[in-house]
């Protein structure tokens, strides 16, 4: 078997003098990107230029040659799991060979100007050197053993299963980086060499990408998800003698938005099985005082807006969707931030988007809530030094809005993973007696912000145990909102029982689009011996 494993497949020839265009026997991903590269002939040389935009694609932190290799002799022969390389044939010639997933291609380097550009988790051998060759190889990644895999039959069977899994984060942010880091890098540099570091066509342009995503017409970029909050109901003049409406089970932001304006929040419990706004008992608590809902897309999954429209009527009360946790999430179909008046976003950075801080959005189909919403956050003015309302500053930076924009290039698949892997757990999970799996409403399609399982008074014991063995876990959240000492005296134990129930009951587990499958069979083989399944 190990002598097998070292049998690497013959590599196909890739012809380095024209462009390479794919031929239609052949549609598989390159496994070297050809680059051709500027020469600038003059009389004292020639000049060659490899760009990081333009020709390489990632941000150079390793720079290192090889030259007079002995005739015959091969150099390379690795795998790199987040590496990525750009080889050059400065003179002479050299052989480059690049495997992945049981198919090789090689390429001659030397014969015109180009690079041979690779990616990660690919294996590439260097071999057929000419006397006079030298290859420069510029890295993505300063030196770091641990990316390096030595041996072919190891590239092998780290290709087929991965790292072995001894322990899960809850969730690790150095796993995106290493994902997609040479793009928030280059997009960084961008930005600081605009020179423009507030506001300016970075924050414009998220702003229209991430309206069009949502479905609605306006997205005002703020400081982060509380302040996206609280300027909504700011925009609608909502303040002392109004009552808000806002779920019991929720991150406390919610409420704290309310207390902002000056406004009385008035919590409503949530149901059982979803932690969601308890529809069903909403229309008691609405009054003549009553001037927004602020339904919470909790975990991902949406709020039941009909349900929220029903309990309303046809009285003049606001909805302000709290989609902090649900960036992509679609109710009967279309997506939250669109569903209400408006609808706040934060753009924390274990959100689904998330930014590399603090950030947040305020989305809206409304011109006038959208426009009352930039005074607000731009001190109250429309024009610089006037100031028409008294404002506050809450900003959305250039160098965020750049990764935002970046990454929700990449939020439709990271939400289909982290369905993916939500399904992995429904299925080893779904016969562990103490164990009560999320429920999922018929009309709503969720995002997995979080993976919430309710195991009754073995919640401690079971996040001990899980520790123990190296499975990171959350909370989510142990202190409802009425028993926060914040609010000490304005409600009593016992007020919200559904909402006290799940903060003793619930417990979040690993979810994230970088988990791998094993990582979560791992989890659920450890919830299963607790419970001695």
């Amino acid at each position: 078997m190990a002598s097998a494993l070292k049998k690497k497949p013959a590599p196909s020839s890739l012809d380095l003098l024209p462009a390479v265009v794919p031929r239609e026997a052949d549609r598989a991903p390159r496994l070297v990107r050809l680059v051709p590269l500027q020469t600038i002939p003059m009389p004292n040389g020639v000049l060659g230029v490899a760009e990081v935009s333009k020709h390489i694609g990632f941000p150079v932190h390793r720079a290192y040659y090889i030259k007079e290799v002995p005739a015959g002799d091969s150099r390379g022969g690795h795998g790199h799991k987040a590496l990525r390389q750009c080889f050059l044939c400065l003179r002479g010639s050299a052989l480059l060979t690049v495997t992945k997933n049981g198919r090789s291609e090689a390429v001659r380097l030397g014969a015109t100007p180009q690079a041979a550009v690779v990616d990660a988790g690919c294996w590439r051998d260097l071999s057929a050197f000419s006397e006079d060759s030298v290859v420069i190889v510029l890295a993505s990644e300063e030196y770091d053993e641990a990316d390096y895999i030595r041996s072919y039959d190891d590239f092998v069977r780290w290709e087929t299963v991965g790292e072995p899994v001894t322990s899960v984060p809850y969730l690790d942010l150095g796993r995106t980086w290493k994902a997609i880091g040479p793009q928030i890098e280059l997009a960084m540099r961008r930005v600081l060499g605009s020179g423009q570091l507030i506001g300016g066509p970075e924050v414009a342009a998220f702003e229209g990408h991430f309206a069009d995503y949502c479905e609605t017409s306006h997205m005002v970029g703020v400081g982060n998800g509380l302040d996206a909050l609280v300027i909504a109901l700011r925009a609608w003049e909502i303040g002392p003698g109004d009552e808000v409406i806002v779920p019991a089970h929720t991150f406390v932001a919610t409420a704290l938005a309310v207390e902002e304006t000056g406004a009385t929040t008035v919590l409503v419990d949530v149901e059982p099985d979803t932690g969601l706004m308890d529809m069903g008992k909403l229309a008691g608590l609405i009054t003549a005082r009553t001037k927004a809902v602020i339904p919470v897309h909790l975990y991902g999954h949406p709020a039941d807006m009909d349900g929220l429209r029903a309990a309303i009527g046809d009285r003049d009360i606001r909805i302000l969707e709290d989609a902090c946790q649900a960036h992509g999430a679609r109710y009967r179909g279309a997506r939250c931030g669109g569903l209400g008046d408006a609808a706040a976003f934060s753009f924390y950075p274990t959100k689904n988007l998330g930014a590399l801080g603090d950030g947040g959005a305020l989305a809206t189909a409304d011109d006038a809530t959208a426009e009352r919403a930039r005074m607000i956050a731009n001190y109250g003015s429309r024009e610089k030094y006037r100031h028409d309302i008294l404002g506050r500053n809450s900003r959305l930076d250039p160098l965020q809005a750049a990764v935002l924009d970046l990454k929700l290039q990449h939020l439709e698949g990271w939400n289909a993973r982290r369905s993916a892997l939500a399904m992995r757990y429904f299925a080893g999970l779904a016969d562990v007696r103490g164990v009560d799996l999320p429920a999922v409403r018929p009309w709503a399609s969720p995002v997995w912000h979080v993976f919430p399982i309710r195991v009754g008074a073995a919640r401690d014991a079971l996040q001990a145990f899980l520790q123990a063995r190296g499975v990171g876990t959350n909370i989510h959240y142990p202190i409802p909102v009425h028993l926060q000492p914040a609010y000490a005296g304005r409600w009593e134990e016992g007020a919200f029982p559904c909402a006290e129930t799940l903060a003793r009951s619930l417990l979040s587990l690993p979810l994230d689009p970088t988990h791998t499958d094993r990582e979560i069979d791992f989890v659920v083989a450890a919830i299963r011996a607790f419970f001695g399944r």
